[in-house]
């Protein structure tokens, strides 16, 4: 997870909090701001079809920097706070500092690696490979990590039906392939 507040700590945000179903913007309004989620998790979509969720520490809206309205709806699934990144302060700022503006490009650029890599994970076609290649790109298979977000959340990133990824997760601890010394933490062996 980008370390956003470095990146964008010289710019003057305002702070916003969400009920569970409140809109952040919807499709077609004035894109004024990008948001950083710091508490919650914001769904991002149109006409029902999700094309991202943000959750604590995320960007959302980057587009918004180089459109003049938002493509979709931005919704809370929980109730959320984020930072309010007004769109010209982000664009002064970033073009009078060059390091930041470069710092700002890799970490999107990151961004866009790891979504890359999570759609390969989904076009696998069984349970067991996802949560494999999955947990190996978390870094499960050079140590232990521990899931920031509940196992349903990390069934629907590996496009699975919890029931799935837990019937995965029992049957690769059961071989031997797989620690859990904790509900969510993994290991790889």
């Amino acid at each position: 997870m980008e370390d956003w507040t470095r990146i964008l700590g010289g710019i003057r945000a305002a702070s916003r909090d969400l009920k569970t179903g409140e809109a952040l913007f919807r499709e077609g309004d004035e894109a004024r701001a990008i948001f950083q989620v710091e508490r919650g998790r914001i769904r991002l979509g149109c006409h029902g079809v999700t094309s991202h969720l943000a959750q604590a520490g995320s960007l959302c809206a980057e587009t918004s920097l180089f459109a003049s309205h938002y493509p979709c709806d931005a919704v809370a699934e929980t109730p959320s706070r984020v930072r309010v990144f007004p769109k010209a302060a982000v664009l002064l700022f970033l073009r009078a500092h060059p390091d930041l503006n470069l710092a700002f490009s890799a970490a999107l650029a990151r961004e866009v690696q790891t979504l890359r890599s999570g759609q390969e994970v989904m076009r696998l076609p069984g349970a067991r490979d996802r949560v494999v290649a999955w947990l190996t790109l978390l870094g499960a298979a050079d140590g232990a990590v521990t899931l920031d977000q509940p196992l349903s959340a990390a069934a629907h990133d590996m496009g699975l039906t919890h029931e799935a990824l837990y019937r995965s997760l029992a049957a690769l601890v059961k071989e031997g392939r797989l620690d859990r010394p904790a509900k969510r933490t993994f290991r790889l062996k």
